[in-house]
């Protein structure tokens, strides 16, 4: 059996919840990252700063077991946009 997600929903007077199966909800993030083909999503900043590939980041320290902080420079620098 598929395993079930809550999902918050906000509406005037307080929240709703929603279940969404797991796939599904997966198969919308998916959707919504695609939206952003460099994996940046942010508030602008300014353009003189190094931006981060949130998804390939994440994904990495997955694969690997590890988490950003355990990067060293050279590995962290995959991960940026300048």
């Amino acid at each position: 059996m598929e395993k079930v997600i809550d999902v918050l929903i906000p509406t005037e007077t307080g929240y709703n919840i929603k279940k969404v199966g797991e796939k599904k909800m997966i198969s919308q993030m998916k959707k919504f990252d695609n939206n952003f083909p460099d994996g940046v999503f942010a508030i602008p900043h300014p353009s003189n700063e190094p931006r981060v590939k949130v998804r390939a980041l994440h994904d990495y320290c997955k694969k690997n077991g590890i988490t950003p902080a355990e990067l060293s420079e050279t590995e962290m620098e995959r991960f940026l946009v300048r």
